[in-house]
């Protein structure tokens, strides 16, 4: 469709008033909205989120594997945004914290375009960055921002300029992910660089992110919703939000039993943590209550369990280099840790 003055948002305030700019509402076709429940951008419905904890009630509001896809030929994208940040994350840049990514697809792989870096003052409510591209038609897909809750959402394309539906993943149903900080994404040096981020473009798959930043300790509201959802597999990744080994022995199997039972069908990878020489003796404990869920499940005939040793994912070499913290991976960190998971759950996303 070609883009009019008629489609577009009035907006209360604006720095873009050059190129002939029309706002867009990414609520509306034909933008494709992905990793919400439907609710505006939120992860998670408010009653779930508030019947997990507080802090799940709070962080679901973040937007980590949150995306837009759409095709244009406009000259330029803007986004407007009207956000703001719910964790102060001091360990991570502006550009991870409320920034938007912007990949390309070219029917083979994504293309990393671009970050919307938010460039106005302390006297704006909102976000807004241009970014100029060649006039030719792109398929494009924006992540949202890691640690930011965001309210609305418009994108300005130049007047006059076509708009289509982008492509749809190959693999339509999810991967989803749940657990901490690192499956949340903090440590990540832009939106679409957490580890279930780089899996969807490898592997060209939906997915939805519940990673919720020291507040995943599998509790059942939230075990239950996930256990809903129609997905490829499930990624159980909750290690290093346990607050002890004895809490992590008490929830671990109890959770993996929990939803299970209610979806027998889902393959199920069970997850270590990936910082495991941080603490070795420590952490060999959590690992080896993990060892024993899946040797647990393993001998009462689930044929759909897997087990990513987090002590195996990072080279010897460069354990040091991967990290931002000695805990939450940096880029080349979650690359290695996408990498390690793909190859578990590749056979599982490609059949769907």
């Amino acid at each position: 469709m070609k883009v009019t003055e008629k489609m577009g948002v009035l907006l209360r305030d604006t720095t873009i008033t050059t190129g002939d700019p029309v706002f867009l509402d990414v609520k509306k076709e034909p933008f494709d909205l992905y990793g919400t429940c439907g609710d505006g951008f939120c992860r998670v419905p408010e009653d779930v989120a508030r019947a997990t904890s507080a802090d799940v009630e709070r962080i679901g509001k973040m937007t980590p594997g949150v995306r837009v896809r759409f095709k244009t030929n406009s000259d330029y994208i803007v986004v407007h945004a009207h956000s703001s940040l719910i964790e102060p994350g001091g360990l991570l840049s502006l550009s991870v914290r409320a920034s938007f990514d912007m990949y390309e697809y070219d029917g083979e792989k994504f293309g990393f375009l671009g970050t919307f870096v938010p460039s106005q003052g302390d006297d704006k409510d909102y976000i807004e960055c241009r970014i100029r591209l060649d006039g030719k038609m792109h398929d494009l897909v924006l992540d949202f921002p890691i640690c930011s809750q965001v309210t609305e959402f418009y994108i300005a394309l130049r007047n006059g300029s076509e708009l289509e539906h982008g492509s749809k993943y190959k693999y339509t149903t999810p991967a989803v992910f749940y657990g901490s900080s690192i499956v949340h994404g903090i440590g990540a040096g832009r939106p679409g660089m957490n580890y279930p981020a780089i899996i969807s473009r490898i592997y060209n798959t939906d997915i939805r992110n519940f990673g919720f930043g020291g507040a995943a300790k599998g509790e059942p509201a939230i075990i239950d919703y996930m256990a809903g959802l129609d997905m490829s597999v499930f990624v159980y990744d909750y290690d290093h939000n346990a607050p002890s080994a004895d809490f992590l022995r008490d929830t671990h199997y109890a959770g993996y039993k929990r939803f299970r039972t209610k979806r027998p069908d889902v393959p199920i990878v069970l997850a270590s943590k990936v910082d495991y020489y941080s603490s070795p003796e420590a952490n060999e404990v959590r690992r080896r209550i993990i060892i024993d869920t899946f040797n647990r499940a393993k001998s009462e005939g689930d044929k759909l369990i897997e087990f990513v040793d987090g002590r195996e994912i990072y080279d010897k070499d460069y354990r040091a280099e991967l990290t931002i913290d000695n805990c939450h991976p940096n880029d080349g960190g979650y690359v290695a840790m996408a990498k390690a998971f793909g190859k578990v759950i590749e056979k599982y996303i490609c059949i769907k």
